[in-house]
């Protein structure tokens, strides 16, 4: 999408693609039209193969997947209230910090060892949403965290169109996908069956399940996921209110930082300024770190999270764009690394906030170096789409912990 009309495009674009045709929306007030006032007829899910392979995805809850209806509407709402208001994000701040600070005490305990950094950062995300969700971290940093993330975009190449989703008839001659799909998801329920047997020994009255219950409508009273009725299980590692803060831009925003040295230190002068003498970022110092917001905002523009990219698919027909009446100079679209309408992303609110405190949490208490003298002009940021979004290869660093610099 262009900031600027562009002489040689239109505002709308269409594309035959074997048997489905495409609309690409070229300027801001193009999407607007289709992410706003026609947002109830075009906000609906391409029927990709991932529908056809795994059995019962069609009534999980896997809210990126499911149609704009009743129950879709429900989640999104229980999402909202219990994880991303303003409310539960007040009331879930000291966990953040306490899972921001582990992942600093692990770091600095490295002693200048090589890490991957996107994956520690990864992890330490998954851990306060599943805290915050069920009580207990699913991840441990001190293992192999990457096999973590690997697993989580593994549901990507079942979501991505293939020439299957184009061409129908060539569904058949991919023999392997069905196999995969089953793999994927018992893998799935082993993960999710330590966490519900958690549950059920920990638990201690019903305040305890009822994020759970609202999410997928069960009590917990069997720890084997499989007694569970298809459908009623979260059938991902890394399912919906997980995926905002994870896939928010912290890797390609490192890589960039660590490619620019110019900006990075701009931004580390910034951020030691306003954070003084501490390791973590407070509440009332969130909003004095512009040049932060605007690194974060620039890179979500250039690097948007995978939601975005996700197709959208038209209910009914529909009328978009008057052509003699064209308003070019709307600003109010141009910027959606989260989606808009009724797809826009449920947890903004927390994506932006845990994603400033851990990035200058890190930007404040090391310095990043990357191995093997490499020069930062030759990284490689190029990206892959994924869930969560990343650098197509693994970023590297060497983390040293500063001495803190007491405020003047």
């Amino acid at each position: 999408m262009s900031s600027q009309p562009c002489p040689s495009l239109r505002p709308l674009i269409s594309l035959r693609l074997g048997s489905k045709f495409l609309i690409v929306a070229t300027f801001p007030a193009t999407a607007r039209e289709i992410l706003k006032t026609n947002d109830r007829d075009l906000s609906s899910r391409f029927n990709l193969r991932l529908s056809n392979v795994i059995p019962g995805i069609k009534n999980s809850i896997i809210v990126l997947l499911n149609e704009c209806n009743q129950r879709w509407r429900f989640l999104r709402s229980a999402a909202h209230t219990e994880l991303f208001s303003s409310r539960a994000l007040e009331s879930h701040l000291k966990l953040r910090a306490e899972k921001v600070q582990e992942m600093l005490d692990f770091l600095g305990s490295n002693g200048g060892e090589v890490v991957a950094i996107v994956d520690i950062i990864y992890a330490t995300i998954v851990n306060i949403l599943t805290y915050t969700m069920m009580s207990k971290d699913i991840v441990n940093l001190k293992d192999n965290v990457g096999e973590l993330r690997k697993f989580s975009r593994s549901l990507i190449e079942f979501a991505v169109p293939s020439m299957a989703d184009i061409f129908p008839l060539l569904g058949a001659l991919d023999f392997r996908a069905k196999q995969k799909a089953k793999d994927y998801k018992e893998r799935t329920r082993a993960l999710w069956a330590d966490i519900l047997t958690h549950r059920l020994v920990n638990g201690s009255g019903p305040d305890r399940n009822t994020l759970f219950q609202t999410r997928t409508g069960h009590t917990i009273s069997d720890p084997d996921p499989t007694h569970l009725p298809d459908g009623s299980l979260l059938y991902v590692s890394d399912p919906d209110p997980m995926r905002p803060g994870s896939e928010s831009g912290p890797g390609p925003l490192i890589a960039l930082l660590t490619q620019n040295q110019n900006a990075s230190s701009k931004l580390r002068d910034e951020i030691t300024i306003t954070i003084g003498g501490t390791d973590l970022l407070s509440k009332s110092q969130q909003a004095k770190l512009p040049y932060l917001q605007s690194c974060m905002k620039e890179t979500l523009r250039l690097h948007p999270p995978s939601p975005f990219l996700v197709l959208h698919c038209a209910v009914q027909s529909c009328k978009v764009m008057n052509y003699d009446n064209l308003d070019l100079k709307g600003t109010h679209y141009e910027l959606l690394p989260f989606g808009g309408g009724r797809r826009i992303c449920v947890g903004v609110s927390l994506a932006l906030k845990q994603i400033q405190l851990i990035l200058a949490s890190l930007i404040y208490a090391f310095d990043w170096f990357l191995p093997s003298g490499m020069d930062p002009k030759t990284l490689d940021t190029s990206e892959e789409f994924s869930i969560p979004m990343g650098t197509e290869k693994p970023l590297h660093l060497i983390l040293k912990r500063k001495k803190k610099q007491p405020k003047d």
